[in-house]
């Protein structure tokens, strides 16, 4: 297969987009195969690099219920080495000299046209998400998409109407929400058992990159920077814009951290509040950037109060500033999710779950309380979810709700605004104000984006 495609190529050696950007109907499946309890999930893995390797690792631990046939990567290398190790795995399970049947794709429309592809698990850079999983709900696949969900609010809503309208099975990669520890603060949160919920605090990381010089760099061989650079705009090369800290952290491709990383303390505070079906209407904060000059320019830094419709306030900061609140009340972590109710708090990450009186931990649930889908194992919950036609435990609307939040802060401080309101009804900006609107919508590059423009 030829590494380096073009731009007219790309269409034309797919056959998958027609005019206009959308997917030829008859070259796809008009709905979403429903899978039998008793039959594998035939999944491909997009993209396999830093998430996408870990989530070949959860997947193939899943040999009962579900088989990797594809893998998909723009470096060569890279592709071809997991699909090799996914090979032999299989043929030591199934106790054969050798298997073949994962096969190693640079482009991912050609996984797409494989009808026997049930599911697909994307883990692309972030400017990729929305337009291969668009691409993927064209073609009728099941879907796992990796944080942060789009690089606008409209696109996170385009993928949600098509999510719905195809009838797919659709898994947010917020897996926090597969460990029982979040469950339960959650859990304890809706019941009130620590009182009437007044206020969240939510905290993570703000950034992973030093400086890195604009530089241009030859293009290693094997690597179809052409179409990993995709949707976004065309820039030089340098080895510093494709790694992990150059996607979470150039504008062209992410918003950075606040979204990158928040998704997931923002995403149980959500679960907590109540409100996977809405977000909060008041912004008020500030944030910085990495220095000027820097190939890494998202926000860094942030300090933002917002305010439901319910009354609860809560306060999403990053872990450079946020130390001295959460160390008042709490053994510190760099993230979390903290719930302040009437009577007392409880207060969860990714080691413990911590609450000002442990008796509010040992609660017994009765009947008649609330409990929330328990999930051990977040791909997991997908492949049962394809299987038995049941619902996921991080489904499309959740995700573009909590996506939605971070890109308002993200925003908020681009514009100069002080402030801004949100209606979470319409999905519209209230202080429709010029500077916010421009940073509502993003251009992207033909032919990679023109899915996005449908």
């Amino acid at each position: 297969m030829k590494e380096n495609i073009s731009r007219r190529n790309f269409i034309r050696n797919t056959g998958l987009i027609a005019a206009g950007g959308m997917i030829v109907p008859s070259l796809l499946n008009s709905c979403a195969k429903k899978g039998s309890p008793n039959d594998k999930i035939n999944v491909a893995m997009i993209g396999v690099g830093g998430r996408g390797s870990n989530h070949v690792v959860y997947m193939l631990k899943l040999a009962q219920k579900a088989q990797i046939v594809a893998v998909c990567d723009p470096f060569e290398a890279r592709r071809n080495d997991t699909a090799q190790k996914i090979n032999e795995f299989y043929a030591k399970q199934k106790g054969l000299a050798s298997y073949n049947g994962c096969l190693a794709y640079n482009n991912f429309h050609e996984v797409l046209a494989r009808k026997d592809v049930d599911a697909v698990v994307i883990a692309t850079p972030d400017h990729w998400h929305v337009a291969v999983a668009m691409a993927a709900a064209q073609a009728g696949k099941h879907i796992y998409l990796e944080k942060p969900l789009a690089l606008t609010i409209p696109d996170g809503q385009k993928l949600r109407k098509l999510v719905q309208q195809k009838g797919i099975a659709f898994q947010y990669g917020t897996q926090q929400r597969s460990d029982s520890k979040f469950r339960l603060a959650a859990e304890l949160t809706r019941n009130e058992v620590f009182g009437k919920l007044e206020r969240i605090d939510v905290w993570c990381d703000g950034g992973k990159g030093n400086f890195a010089p604009i530089a241009t760099e030859p293009v290693p061989t094997g690597f179809d920077y052409e179409l990993w650079q995709g949707p976004a705009m065309e820039r030089p090369y340098c080895n510093a814009r494709v790694s992990n800290l150059g996607a979470w952290h150039i504008y062209d491709y992410a918003i950075g951290f606040v979204a990158g990383w928040g998704a997931h303390p923002i995403d149980i505070a959500q679960w907590g509040n109540n409100s996977d079906d809405t977000s909060p209407f008041e912004y008020e904060g500030t944030g910085s950037f990495f220095e000027v000059g820097n190939l890494y320019n998202t926000m860094n830094s942030w300090d933002f109060q917002m305010k439901y419709a319910n009354g609860v306030q809560m306060h999403f900061f990053s872990e450079d500033i946020c130390s001295p609140v959460i160390e008042k009340y709490r053994n510190y972590s760099g993230h979390g999710t903290t719930f302040f109710g009437t009577n007392g708090w409880v207060s969860v990450d990714r080691k413990e779950i911590q609450a000002s009186n442990p008796e509010i931990l040992k609660h017994t649930f009765s009947p008649g309380e609330t409990r929330l889908m328990a999930s051990e194992s977040h791909l997991g919950n997908l492949i049962d979810a394809i299987k038995n036609n049941t619902p996921t435990v991080s489904p499309i609307e959740s995700a573009v709700r909590s996506d939605t939040i971070s890109h308002l802060c993200d925003i908020l401080v681009r514009s100069g605004e002080k402030s801004l309101k949100w209606d979470p009804v319409t999905e519209t900006l209230v202080n429709d104000s010029e500077k916010l609107q421009s940073l509502i919508t993003r251009s992207s590059r033909s032919p990679y984006g023109d899915i996005l423009k449908s």
